[in-house]
């Protein structure tokens, strides 16, 4: 047995959160063989434990002395940009970076996002209320995308899809090169656009300006920092609310009870919607021999937390497979992890969630799966949805929406 195997006697199972089948039918029911070991052991992708148990992947995820964040995928990639800095004068870096992200989004660019996405929802669900079908990811979902990361870093929306496809890449793709080659284009992308900030060819509200003019304990902020900075929100951004909304309507077309207390109760849907479908998967690795569910990790080992497992523990939710909107502690979820370095953007996310259940819900409320789809998924760092084709009854346009498509034709607005 080598150094980087298990134990003997800890439970042993070949799994690849990339390959596995049956993350091409659900990837948050994939698991389930699983929920009996609160650990096992994979010897994939040369080798990783991986937790089950919400309490013990909060607990990794909050500890960033014991388990560090340098490589936060499997397999890794050098995202974001190694450090001398290590310990607790990192974690005081970090902390630094973090403040400085969470005054970026929450201040001018935040309010641009959050009034682009309304807007966005507005003119989307205008336009396909009439026709009786669509494919949710593609003609909902993917746009709200754009918009958003548009929003946020105050550039054209057509410049999404290509950043969309880099983080793909890098998400989802096991090929090293391929990953590589999309960290490299996405990160030389975000670059060109803080240095065009910086030179004062480029204006605005958004995040890479804020990055490029940002100065963090007194200093200006290096060129290599704003561009790890503006990488990392990068891909989170363009990926994570396309998969978010399309496992939420995925669920809610077989929900016709839920659907009709959407409206009302966007904001808890919201939030039990995301503890539903928490799509992505985070690495940890040992920085020294430790302890975890009463197994012994020693250091240098990886430890794969899928926020998946965290929030459908049924030892920390009762009844976990079902969204429930009284549910007490919906919020307490691990959708956007925990601790240092949970997601900045949780509160745009879950924002944007929200206006997108509210506007679509408040129009087309009787919809279903078309017949015959069969919606394939894919796992990776984050769990995706490539289509989800839905039908519903024309002559259930409301008034205000027909008002709504009245007024965007009268405006030249896009159909």
């Amino acid at each position: 047995m080598n150094a980087a195997d298990p134990d003997l006697g800890v439970p042993v199972r070949n799994f690849n959160h990339h390959k596995d089948p049956a993350l091409r039918i659900d990837p948050f029911t994939a698991f389930d063989r699983f929920r009996d070991e609160p650990i096992f052991w994979t010897p994939e992708l040369d080798g990783f434990w991986v937790l089950t148990r919400y309490a013990d992947i909060r607990d990794v995820l909050r500890d960033g002395e014991t388990f560090s964040s340098r490589h936060t995928l499997i397999p890794p990639i050098d995202w974001p940009k190694d450090r001398k800095n290590k310990g607790q004068r990192a974690s005081a870096e970090w902390a630094g970076y973090r403040r400085l992200l969470v005054h970026s989004v929450t201040g001018p660019a935040g309010a641009a996002v959050a009034s682009a996405v309304e807007r966005a929802c507005v003119r989307l669900v205008t336009r396909l209320a009439p026709l009786g079908r669509c494919d949710l990811v593609a003609d909902f979902a993917q746009p709200l995308r754009d918009a958003l990361f548009a929003a946020l870093f105050d550039v054209p929306e057509a410049e999404t899809e290509r950043c969309a496809r880099w983080a793909s890449d890098l998400l989802q793709d096991v090929d090293p090169d391929r990953r590589v080659r999309a960290a490299q284009d996405f990160k030389a992308y975000v670059g060109q656009g803080i240095a065009a900030c910086a030179s004062g060819e480029r204006t605005g509200t958004g995040l890479l300006h804020a990055l490029a003019t940002a100065d963090i304990d007194g200093r200006q902020l290096r060129d290599d920092e704003a561009v790890d900075l503006a990488f990392k929100m990068g891909i989170g951004s363009v990926d994570t609310i396309t998969n978010s909304i399309g496992f939420s309507f995925r669920y809610l077309a077989t929900r016709p009870d839920l659907r009709q207390h959407v409206v009302a109760e966007s904001a808890a849907a919201a939030d039990e919607l995301l503890r539903l479908h928490s799509v992505a998967c985070v690495a940890r690795v040992a920085t020294r021999d430790t302890e975890i569910a009463g197994t012994r990790v020693r250091a240098g080992e990886r430890i794969l937390l899928s926020l998946a497992l965290a929030d459908r523990d049924p030892h920390q939710y009762p009844d976990p497979a079902a969204a429930d909107l009284d549910r007490p502690d919906r919020t307490s979820h691990l959708a956007f992890g925990s601790g240092a370095h949970r997601c900045v953007g949780a509160r745009i996310a879950t924002q944007a969630l929200t206006v997108a259940l509210r506007e679509w819900h408040e129009v087309i409320q009787d919809y279903a799966l078309a017949e015959g789809a069969d919606p394939r998924t894919a796992g990776g760092a984050v769990w995706s949805l490539d289509t989800l084709p839905l039908t519903w009854p024309v002559h259930d346009i409301s008034e205000r929406q027909r008002h709504d498509l009245h007024q965007v034709q009268q405006q030249g607005g896009p159909l």
